[in-house]
């Protein structure tokens, strides 16, 4: 499929990098640039910077970047064409369609599609057939309003073998279609039936709001399989990576700081409908370091709401260490004996709901309540492990800071000398193969030895530009940033063979063509187009790079015969030309030594020397008198 350009430039236009990139990455502002957490590789320090005027990204730590087009395709695993696709929907920008178009698309696109004609099949069946009305009754009694179902797309499996089949026929999509996005099953005879089958339908969406899976809930007696049934992993569902509601839910917990974690759809969707937003569910899986990490990007802190029994204080007691251990803050909400978040929310209300999140707390009050119930805070001996396993459990907190206060606050409560717990967690840390961070080490600086902002060494990419010299870098830098009158006068001043690395000569050659055809471009469109698919990470790399363009960019600034970027572009220009002029008279000097060496003579290259030196000066002159600036 072929979209054309001036409809990619409408969409692009009409997108907000921030706006999307916030969708997967909780963003702060920090001067022109956003900075975050890097969805691309995990790390503890913010290395991930968004440029809101340039639409670009870059992460210093494992050098992923782009376009809006790109961020889309890499987070979501789709093509630059279902990138395009997307960012119009959102913009509300209608694309052409042709033959080709309905033909054309990737294995993720086709698994979107059949789950998106199954939901609506399902939400369908539910309320507007016969059959459906006994799961509309389930839901009804649930307490659900015909507005959350719609929201929630909420829906019913008919009992038959081959009703959603037979439906998705009508619509192209063949059996072993559905079979791929997991919606249908494969018997031995090679005969094919529905997966889901006279059940409650909840479907699952990506963060981006796309359906990618499914569950379903057993309704009748008859229905031998467990309670809840999902849709297997595909290319486009991984259970471990997802948590149920977050697109939904996103912008509430990034406002409020911090999300509260429960177990199933049910307790989500009976919250949300309360007016209590800011919630995500695990439905029904152990937590896992994905979603962890996926929550991490939009809220610094998680509130976990479990069940009273002891199963339920297990999970939560695992989750605790996981949240801890990717550096978010956590704290434990406590449900009376008997209660789950939906039954409590319906029957206590919201606000109820909110003063037991109000009353939640500490991992470390939560992890002794739990000893204490197991009889260890009654002689020596149990004292000493109890205060063990909590060392144990404060150790798994990467910020030595936050240890530190959290270590005063047990010695204060247990009435255990702080140097006698700081010796303990160091035992602790050295058993978990990672380096003790004692009381007596606090003066060490942390960024000293935290490299997990960075990926592994054999993984990095490598950084294309650093073998660009620093004028090529800036004279490349302020074509892809600057406007005609900058253009025209690098162009007219220099050409390909004057620059030394074989890359940047290819790229100032692919630029100066596009300029000469095109006149003043969108750099942010260079990074798909296929012209330049070979320097697409060249160009974000300068565009991101963090040193300032031109060392003497402070020195100029103020001065106002030229435009700042003028002045730069002068000055690396006169930079380039005097490293050319320098190069040969290293090498004049070189010949002069050989031929002294050998007895010749040397006169000559003494006059070329003498040629070059003057060369030099003329170039100052000149670069000044351009500048009206002594050089």
């Amino acid at each position: 499929m072929k979209i054309p350009e001036e409809k990619i430039e409408e969409v692009r236009s009409a997108s907000d990098i921030i706006d999307v990139v916030s969708a997967y990455v909780r963003l702060k502002r920090r001067g022109k640039s956003y900075v975050g957490l890097c969805p691309f590789h995990q790390e503890k320090t913010p290395s991930f910077h968004v440029t809101p005027d340039k639409q670009m990204f870059y992460c210093f730590g494992c050098q992923e970047g782009g376009n809006i087009f790109t961020f889309l395709m890499k987070t979501e695993k789709v093509s630059f064409v279902e990138a395009v696709k997307t960012l119009a929907n959102r913009a509300g920008i209608e694309l052409p369609v042709t033959e080709s178009n309905r033909t054309e698309s990737t294995q993720h696109e086709q698994l979107f599609r059949a789950n998106m004609i199954a939901a609506r099949f399902y939400h369908n069946s539910l309320t507007q057939t016969s059959e459906g009305e006994y799961a509309l009754e389930y839901f009804r009694k649930r307490g659900f309003t015909d507005e959350t179902i719609k929201q929630f797309g909420l829906g019913y499996a008919p009992r038959g073998w081959q009703a959603l089949i037979n439906h998705a026929a009508e619509h192209g999509l063949d059996a072993e279609q559905l079979e791929k996005a997991g919606l249908a099953g494969k018997r031995d005879d090679g005969s094919m039936y529905d997966r889901f089958r006279g059940r409650a339908i909840f479907p699952i969406l990506s963060t981006t709001g796309r359906v990618v899976a499914f569950a379903g809930r057993q309704l009748y007696d008859d229905d031998t399989l467990a309670k809840y049934i999902n849709t297997p992993e595909t290319p486009i569902y991984q259970k471990g990576k997802l948590l149920y509601g977050l697109s939904m839910t996103r912008d509430d917990i990034r406002k409020l700081e911090y999300a509260i974690l429960v177990e199933g759809y049910t307790d989500l969707i009976s919250m949300y409908q309360s007016g209590i937003k800011n919630v995500v569910a695990t439905s029904g899986t152990a937590l896992t370091e994905e979603q962890i990490r996926l929550l991490g990007r939009y809220a610094p802190a998680v509130v976990i709401v479990y069940d009273a029994d002891s199963a339920g204080s297990a999970a939560a007691l695992r989750g605790v260490e996981l949240i801890l251990e990717k550096g978010l803050d956590v704290k434990i909400a406590q449900l009376p004996e008997g209660e789950d978040p939906d039954s409590f929310v319906r029957n206590q209300g919201k606000e109820a709901f909110l003063d037991l999140i109000d009353d939640s707390t500490s991992f470390i009050n939560f992890k002794a309540s739990e000893l204490q119930k197991q009889g260890l805070f009654t002689t020596p001996e149990g004292q000493t492990q109890a205060v063990r396993a909590i060392i144990e459990t404060l150790a798994k907190i990467p910020d030595e800071l936050k240890r530190n206060f959290y270590i005063k606050a047990i010695a204060e409560r247990y009435d255990v000398y702080e140097s006698t717990l700081h010796r303990e967690l160091d035992s602790v840390l050295r058993k978990q193969h990672r380096r003790p961070r004692s009381f007596n080490e606090q003066r060490r600086t942390v960024a000293a030895d935290d490299t997990s902002s960075e990926p592994a060494p054999n993984d990095k990419p490598a950084n294309q530009i650093e073998s660009f010299s620093s004028a090529e870098r800036d004279i490349l830098k302020l074509l892809l940033e600057s406007d005609r009158e900058v253009m025209e006068f690098i162009f007219s001043q220099v050409t390909p063979d004057e620059l030394g690395n074989t890359a940047a000569r290819s790229l100032f050659e692919k630029l100066f063509g596009l300029y000469r055809s095109s006149g003043v471009f969108d750099t942010s469109s260079l990074i798909n187009n296929d012209d330049f698919s070979e320097f697409s990470s060249v160009i974000v790399q300068l565009l991101a790079e963090r040193y300032e363009v031109s060392e003497r960019w402070e020195e100029l600034r103020g001065f106002e015969e030229f435009p700042i970027n003028m002045q730069l572009a002068i000055d690396a220009v006169r930079t380039l030309k005097k490293w050319i002029i320098k190069q040969r008279i290293e090498s004049v000097r070189k010949n002069m030594r050989e031929t002294e060496k050998q007895g010749g003579d040397s006169i000559p290259l003494a006059r070329d020397m003498q040629i070059l030196q003057q060369e030099l000066k003329l170039i100052d002159q000149h670069y000044a008198s351009l500048s009206k600036k002594p050089m």
